[in-house]
């Protein structure tokens, strides 16, 4: 727990100095909070695929896999969709940062990315494009709404490149020996520090082409592929979204209190572990 002036954090029987105030500690706890929210997304995601796997065995399909040709393709798409997302998401975008954010915005963005993904399940084959395309700008756009809110100048081309990082970070291990360590989300950021745009690009567009081809294969699933690309959609965005506030906060407490945070985000995990084995 913190002092009263903030300068210390108990873990396991222990008293680690640290340097952070309670608020700055309370908004790490947040942002830690948010990487455990992401991962909780991806279980949901995981279901509602089993779930339109399942509806297809009932009704006898086969072929959920995708032909090698195909599977190209909608690589060229993904990685094309990446870059386009990556060089117009900031346009319009004020630069000047700022922590007021519009009620309207998450449930209209929420909004059009369901129905995005419920024509993209009706278009089928040629929908595909138009859905991938749409919803990664739209979810590139969010990312760098939150990293303007959390302080960044999207001005700078280190700001912008860490938005980029946020599609990169589903790509990483979360963790070693602990896949559900928070502290997997700091080892992520770390490996992807100082690599080229263009290489982040074809990361991102290779582990994130996996989840929408596989998306794409159980939208082909008759009735269900619209409703599971709406809800797949969804939660595609939310995923990220709670990826990028943990981002960019760590990334501005980083920017205010150097590598304390990491050690502090340690100290916390530790603590925790401690108090559950003692459970």
């Amino acid at each position: 727990m913190t002092s009263p002036n903030g300068t210390s954090f108990s873990t396991g029987g222990e008293i680690a100095p640290m340097t952070l105030d309670s608020e700055s500690l309370a908004q790490l706890q947040a942002a830690l909070a948010k990487v455990e929210q992401g991962r909780g997304v991806l279980v949901r995601l995981a279901d509602l695929m089993g779930g339109a796997v399942g509806q297809a065995a009932k009704m006898s399909l086969q072929g959920l896999g995708m032909a090698p040709k195909l599977q190209e393709k909608l690589h060229g798409l993904v990685e094309a969709a990446v870059t386009r997302a990556f060089d117009i998401a900031i346009l319009g975008i004020r630069h000047e940062a700022t922590s007021e954010r519009a009620k309207w915005r998450d449930p209209a963005a929420q909004a059009v990315v369901a129905v995005s993904g419920a024509l993209g399940g009706f278009g089928g084959v040629i929908g595909l494009m138009p859905d991938i395309s749409f919803t990664t700008l739209t979810i590139m756009r969010e990312i760098a709404e939150i990293a303007r809110e959390e302080g960044e100048d999207l001005r700078d081309p280190d700001a912008r490149r860490a938005c980029l990082e946020v599609f990169a970070l589903r790509s990483f291990p979360l963790g070693q020996s602990d896949e559900e360590s928070e502290l997997g989300f700091f080892s992520a950021r770390a490996l992807l520090r100082g690599r080229p745009v263009v290489m982040l690009i074809a990361e991102v567009a290779s582990h994130y082409g996996i989840g929408l081809s596989r998306k794409f294969a159980l939208q082909m699933v008759p009735v269900a592929g619209a409703l599971c690309g709406a809800s797949l959609n969804a939660a595609f965005l939310s995923h990220y979204r709670a990826l990028a506030r943990a981002h960019f906060t760590i990334r501005r407490l980083e920017r205010q209190h150097g590598c304390v945070i990491r050690d502090t985000a340690a100290h916390m995990h530790s603590g925790q572990a401690a108090d559950a084995t003692a459970l």
